[in-house]
């Protein structure tokens, strides 16, 4: 999500009219050059790692590392949004949170509109397309692919995110918001979705101080309505900071109704009598963000934390909360379905899971090959070692493989052995080494092999 910082700080000093072909050359290098962070750094809590921490980590690594490849080899899954979903399912099953919806208003499914949540948790990646019935769409770098390379499979070929190379060249950054914007309008059934606080904080109390401007400007100067979607308490699901799992936690969203730059022109310009600018745009923005926020203080277990209540009592507190609203019909469920228009997979996704089985076939081809040439080649060394043996039973190469291996009792567990009645029956070893000379025992044997 780092390109996403970088292009929302990019736009964000541009004092021309944007388009994804014309840029303000001017501004552009003291933007990619002056980049700032909004907050601190996420830092990490390391002093509480332990047993139920590496299970945890471990739980993540499943998620994101194993199970991309099922959803690719499943041939139940057969849409694009269809195979996001198998995934985000997963993530809900294993951590069991409840999502309640708390606004008047739902998602709002309208075309060429843009969704901006709060970010504050790597569980924002499943749980959040969950709250828009997986009807957005996002922005990742290359490199991400690389890191986590069947889950950026399974993102590219369903369309899910929209990968640029992060490159902080001139003619990169235009290409890859030129990508982005083209990409946007062709998706006919999904909208772009845009964490505008940038890098994930979790555990905030307070709403941020200012926003990465870059695409709200993109949406004053096109016109593109946001529908803000803020979502509580997704930092417990997963604690980023102490790499922690908390099961059963109760979530928040509120839809806010669709922030629409046209009607808050018309607006302002009807009451201040002037034209309206993207600074303007942003700070009706930031209002309308931040009352949210605040409205939403009241379902976040941090603002209790922060009150001087007790970890366990602020989760107590969210708890009644839920539990009373709920029987009052003022929230409801939020369920995992997807809404809207969704496509079948496409024919390159069908190839390379038809190219994954193939490989799985051949190897398991291969294996049992190799197991049965195996026993084959261990039972020819067993026939040539007995007729070895039988033929040079007089050399001392023979005495040494005719004693433990003919001589020996036979035993339940090694029926290709020969049996004792055989051994006096028949001249199968040494008349040295047989029980037929009682006079001759294993001291004299010895004794033989020296001579």
């Amino acid at each position: 999500m780092r390109c996403i910082l970088f292009l929302l700080l990019f736009l964000n000093n541009n004092k021309n009219t944007y388009t994804y072909h014309f840029i303000n050359y001017n501004y552009l290098e003291e933007s990619i050059y002056k980049m700032v962070d909004i907050e601190p750094m996420l830092t990490y809590d390391l002093s509480q790692i332990g047993i139920k921490t590496i299970y945890h980590i471990l739980t993540i690594l499943y998620i994101t590392y194993i199970y991309p490849i099922y959803v690719i080899l499943n041939y139940n899954v057969k849409t694009e949004k269809g195979a996001i979903k198998d995934i985000a399912t997963l993530f809900m099953n294993l951590t069991k949170p409840t999502i309640y919806k708390v606004s008047k208003d739902d998602l709002n499914m309208t075309k060429n509109i843009m969704y901006m949540s709060n970010h504050s948790s790597i569980s924002d990646f499943f749980i959040d397309p969950l709250v828009t019935h997986y009807n957005s769409k996002y922005i990742g770098l290359n490199k991400m692919r690389k890191i986590f390379p069947f889950l950026g499979l399974v993102t590219m070929l369903t369309k899910y995110c929209i990968f640029i190379s992060g490159d902080k060249k001139k003619e990169q950054v235009i290409a890859d918001l030129k990508k982005i914007e083209e990409l946007r309008i062709g998706d006919t059934y999904r909208n772009l979705a845009l964490y505008p606080e940038g890098m994930r904080r979790p555990h905030r109390p307070y709403v941020s101080e200012q926003l990465k401007k870059g695409f709200i400007y993109h949406s004053f100067e096109h016109n593109i309505p946001i529908q803000i979607i803020h979502t509580t308490n997704k930092d417990y699901v997963i604690d980023d900071e102490k790499f922690k799992i908390n099961y059963n936690m109760k979530l928040f969203t509120h839809y806010s109704p669709l922030v629409d730059p046209m009607k808050l022109r018309k607006k302002f310009e009807k009451r201040e009598k002037r034209e309206y600018t993207k600074d303007d745009y942003y700070n009706d923005f930031y209002k309308i963000w931040a009352k949210i926020w605040k409205k939403m203080d009241k379902y976040r277990i941090d603002s209790y934390r922060k009150q001087g209540m007790s970890h366990d009592e602020a989760l107590q507190k969210i708890e009644d909360i839920a539990e009373s609203e709920t029987r009052k019909n003022k929230i409801h469920v939020i369920k995992d379905e997807i809404w809207g228009e969704d496509k079948e997979i496409s024919k390159t996704f069908i190839f390379i899971r038809n190219l994954l089985w193939g490989i799985i076939y051949y190897v398991i081809y291969k294996l049992i090959g190799f197991v049965f040439e195996l026993f084959f080649k261990c039972k020819k060394a067993r026939d040539n070692l007995v007729s070895e043996c039988k033929e040079n039973k007089n050399t001392i190469l023979g005495k040494i493989f005719c004693f433990p291996k003919m001589c020996m009792p036979s035993s339940p567990s090694m029926p290709s052995a020969p049996s004792m009645s055989d051994i006096m029956n028949q001249d199968v070893c040494s008349p040295e080494c047989s029980p037929k000379n009682t006079r001759v025992g294993f001291s004299q044997f010895l004794m033989n092999l020296h001579m």
